[in-house]
């Protein structure tokens, strides 16, 4: 897939399509990483065994901050867990998660104490405020990091991809409710959710594959009108570019239905006919070759016989997440 017209390069290259990765450790979501082109990565890896590695991937449009994301500044204490993945400035709840298959992943081997900012601040002394899509995954944190980000949040994201949870892995943890109710004053839709289940360790061979729904990554997109309050703050050049950029990032998640509106509300506003033309013929060439097979006789039965062996195929293990974020 291309989420970037052609025609429109030069303002790519002036203006990247820009990307906050909060908690880098396993580098750029597979969803991303083809798209690298015009792609700027600002990235913030508090555990230093991560960080490290991270170093070493730094380019032109990519940066990296070893500091810890919070609603305020000052220092958070910060739990080394077994797999690196898991650490969290929350303790883990040992009596949620010894009911599930390998709990010892969350075994605390050190307590740190990890500098903390907020995003704001760290953004506004870079002078990196120009900010397109924030990804969250921070084992617990992401509300108090959208809470230090309520001026980027306000002024400049178009879409946040968020590990949200809904059930307490960490001690007094924020779930799913509680972001989800802090995003919508500031014109965010949940657009898709893939969501994890875990199985009690139990019973892992029994029944299907899934167990009881723990996390999962949600989608949110700025709604049109409240993405029109953020272009009317930039010059005409800063406004394309923006929408553009908003049209780049459906088009990654494969949500063309939500680009093409964006384009019928907004894109007079900014774009020449041709112009608007062109960028439609772009998103719609994006469709996956599943839309264009004609809706023959018989093809939803074919579908669910198919759906039905898969669902028989699938392996049971103590985990089961679904396979795409995303419209795929």
């Amino acid at each position: 897939m291309n989420i970037y017209p052609s025609a429109f390069g030069h303002l790519y290259k002036t203006y990247p399509l820009t990307v906050v990765d909060v908690g880098a450790s396993d580098g750029l979501t597979q969803v991303w990483s083809s798209h690298r082109r015009y792609l700027r990565i600002i990235g913030f890896e508090p555990d230093f065994r991560a960080f490290k590695e991270l170093q070493n991937q730094g380019s032109r449009l990519t940066r990296y901050f070893n500091v810890g994301l919070n609603d305020k500044h000052g220092p958070i204490s910060f739990y080394l867990t077994r797999k690196q993945k898991n650490s969290s400035c929350f303790l883990p709840n040992r009596n949620f998660l010894n009911r599930f298959h390998n709990a010892s992943r969350y075994d605390i081997v050190e307590e740190v104490t990890i500098p903390c900012k907020s995003l704001d601040e760290v953004l506004h002394e870079g002078n990196l405020n120009d900010i397109d899509f924030i990804k969250l995954d921070t084992q617990g944190s992401e509300l108090a990091i959208l809470q230090g980000a309520t001026s980027v949040l306000a002024h400049s994201v178009f879409g946040l991809e968020i590990e949200v949870a809904f059930a307490q892995i960490y001690e007094g943890e924020p779930l799913f409710s509680d972001i989800d109710r802090f995003l919508r004053p500031f014109g965010f839709d949940l657009i898709d959710l893939r969501t994890t289940s875990w199985k009690r360790k139990i019973g892992i061979t029994v029944g299907r594959a899934k167990g009881q729904l723990i996390a999962a990554d949600a989608l949110y997109l700025r709604q049109p009108l409240a993405l029109l309050e953020t272009l009317k703050k930039h010059d005409n050049r800063m406004a394309r570019s923006k929408l553009l950029r908003a049209l780049s990032v459906c088009q990654t998640y494969a949500f063309l239905d939500y680009a093409l509106e964006l384009l019928d509300l907004l894109g007079s506003n900014y774009f020449e006919e041709h112009e608007l033309k062109n960028l439609q013929k772009h998103i719609r060439a994006q469709a996956p070759l599943s839309s264009r097979i004609p809706n023959f006789p018989g093809r939803k039965r074919l579908a669910n016989f198919f759906n039905t062996i898969a669902k028989h195929l699938t392996v049971n293990r103590d985990k089961f997440k679904q396979p795409h974020l995303g419209n795929f």
